[in-house]
C-alpha cells in the first residue's frame, strides 16, 4: 500500500513533472530550440514519463490485488492515458516533436484537474435547466439570424451568403462576438440586424455566464461547509453542542492548513481571532510548554479579555485550524449562549490547571 509520505511526495511530484513536460513539449515543437537542444529536452521528457510510469505501475499493483474500487479504476484509466500514447505514437513512427505532443494528457493526472472536472459536471447537471433555456434561445436566436441574413445578402454577397450553411457560420462568429469573419453586410437592414445580433449574441453569453458563475459558487460554498461539519465534528467542544448551532457556527469558520513549524499566534499582537485544531498539534510557549492536540482551542482569551496575546504559539505538526475571528466570535456569543459557556468553562478549566501546574 502507498503510505501517506509517499502520496504527499507524488503529489508534489506530479504537478512539477507535468509543467516541465508541457514546457519542454512545447520548445520541442520550435525548429531552432529542437537542433539545439532536442537532446536536452526529450531527456526531461523521458524523465516526468518514467515517474508517470511508476505511478502507472503502482495503481496496476494495485488493481491487481484486489482493489477495484471506482476510484482505483479512474487512477489505473488516467495512468494508462499518462503513459502509453507517447511510446506507441514513436512505435508507429510519427516525430518526436509531434509524439510528445501527448503530453497534454498529463494534465488528467492531476488531483485538482479531477476535482475541478467533477464539480464541473456537478454544476451542469445541477444547473441543466435553464442552460438548456439559454441553449435553446441561442439556437433560436442564430437561426433567426442566419435566414434572414441569407434572404438580405444573398444576391449582393453570394460568395458569403449565398448559402443557408454560409450565413449559419456568420451568424455564430458574430453571435459569440469573435468578429464577423470578414464579411460584412451591405444592405441597411442587413447591418441592423448585424448590430442587433451582437447585442443579443453578448446577452445570451452574460446569461450563459451568470447561470455556471452562480453554479460554481453555491457548489464552492457546499463542499467548503462539508469540509468544514467534517472538521467541527473532530472537536470535542462542538461535539457537546446541537446541530442547529453547529449549522451556525459552520457558517462562520473557516479552514487553515498549517505546515510543521509554523507560528500561528505571535505574543504581543492584538487578538483578532480564535482556533479550533481539527487535526495537528500545537505548542503553547509557556513555562513549562503546553502541547494542544486534535480538539482543544486557543486564543480565546484575548478576545474576551482584550488584552494582546500572552504567548506564542507553533505548530508542532501539520495542523488544520478553525478559525473564528472576533466580529463573528462576538457575534455568535450574542445569539448562542450556549456556544459562551461553553468556552467560557473550558477556558477556567485551563486556567486552572495553569494556576496548579509548578513553573
Amino acid at each position: 500500500m502507498t503510505t501517506s509520505k509517499e502520496r504527499n511526495r507524488l503529489g508534489l511530484l506530479r504537478p512539477a513533472a507535468v509543467a516541465t513536460g508541457l514546457l519542454a513539449a512545447t520548445l520541442l515543437t520550435v525548429p531552432e530550440l529542437r537542433g539545439a537542444w532536442g537532446l536536452p529536452l526529450q531527456i526531461a521528457l523521458w524523465c516526468c514519463l518514467a515517474l508517470f510510469g511508476v505511478d502507472f505501475a503502482r495503481s496496476a499493483l494495485r488493481y491487481a490485488q484486489g482493489e477495484r474500487s471506482t476510484a482505483a479504476r479512474v487512477r489505473l484509466l488516467v495512468g494508462a492515458l499518462a503513459v502509453l500514447p507517447v511510446p506507441l505514437a514513436l512505435l508507429l513512427g510519427a516525430e518526436a516533436s509531434s509524439a510528445w505532443l501527448w503530453t497534454v494528457l498529463w494534465l488528467a493526472s492531476l488531483d485538482r484537474f479531477a476535482s475541478g472536472l467533477a464539480m464541473l459536471l456537478r454544476v451542469v447537471r445541477l444547473e441543466l435547466r435553464p442552460l438548456t433555456n439559454v441553449l435553446i434561445l441561442f439556437v433560436t436566436v442564430l437561426f433567426g439570424v442566419a435566414v434572414t441574413l441569407y434572404l438580405l445578402e444573398r444576391h449582393d454577397q453570394p460568395s458569403a451568403f449565398g448559402t443557408l450553411p454560409q450565413a449559419l457560420w456568420w451568424a455564430v462568429v458574430t453571435l459569440t462576438t469573435t468578429g464577423y469573419g470578414d464579411e460584412v453586410p451591405q444592405t441597411l437592414l442587413g447591418r441592423t440586424v448585424a448590430g442587433l445580433t451582437m447585442l443579443s449574441g453578448i446577452a445570451v453569453i452574460a446569461l450563459w455566464a451568470g447561470i455556471l458563475a452562480t453554479g460554481f459558487a453555491a457548489e464552492t460554498r457546499r463542499q467548503e461547509l462539508l469540509r468544514t461539519w467534517d472538521l467541527i465534528a473532530r472537536v470535542g467542544l462542538f461535539r457537546r453542542l446541537g446541530p442547529t448551532v453547529i449549522a451556525e457556527i459552520a457558517r462562520h469558520l473557516r479552514h487553515w492548513d498549517v505546515p510543521s513549524g509554523a507560528q500561528v499566534i505571535r505574543q504581543g499582537q492584538p487578538g483578532d481571532s480564535m482556533y479550533f485544531i481539527a487535526e495537528g498539534e500545537v505548542e503553547v510557549a509557556v513555562s513549562p510548554p503546553v502541547r494542544l492536540g486534535q480538539g482543544a482551542f486557543f486564543g480565546e482569551m484575548a478576545l474576551i479579555s482584550g488584552a494582546p496575546r500572552a504567548a506564542d504559539v507553533r505548530a508542532t505538526l501539520p495542523t488544520t485550524l478553525l478559525v473564528l475571528d472576533i466580529v463573528d466570535f462576538r457575534e455568535l456569543c450574542a445569539r448562542l449562549p450556549e456556544l459562551a459557556q461553553a468556552i467560557a468553562d473550558e477556558s477556567d478549566r485551563r486556567r486552572a490547571e495553569n494556576a496548579r501546574a509548578p513553573s
